[in-house]
């Protein structure tokens, strides 16, 4: 019976320390490299720049200089939701031609607001 007990103990523990592993792996971080940049608003924005960086494996965005959030992909296709207390809602855009992305449309408080991405 102790036999049992312990062969038991040891698989719950083998499958949460696997859970565990799996459930904190970064994601790859060359596949975010696509979104990294700087993106500038049109004059008279209330936001003049947003800075887009990866580190280890998760995309971070920047309004000017209010501070870093992290960016967390959304079920819909090139989209992340900030985790700034605004919430954001980050849509990136590609170019078919060049596949490169040329712009993000930021969604904030109801509003719209598109930047075009700086050297792409």
């Amino acid at each position: 019976m102790k036999y049992v007990f312990n062969f038991i103990l040891s698989v719950c523990l083998l499958v949460i320390s696997i859970s565990a592993n799996a459930q904190t792996a970064p994601a790859d971080t060359s596949k975010l490299k696509a979104y990294v940049g700087s993106y500038t608003f049109a004059s008279g924005s209330p936001i003049q720049k947003f800075t887009v960086t990866a580190e280890k494996g998760e995309l971070f965005g920047e309004a000017d200089t209010y501070g870093k959030n992290k960016l967390v992909k959304q079920a819909k296709a090139n989209t992340y939701q900030s985790t700034s207390s605004y919430g954001s809602i980050i849509t990136f855009a590609w170019d078919t031609a060049t596949k490169a992305v040329t712009s993000l449309t930021m969604s904030v408080q109801g509003t719209e607001l598109t930047a075009k991405r700086d050297n792409p």
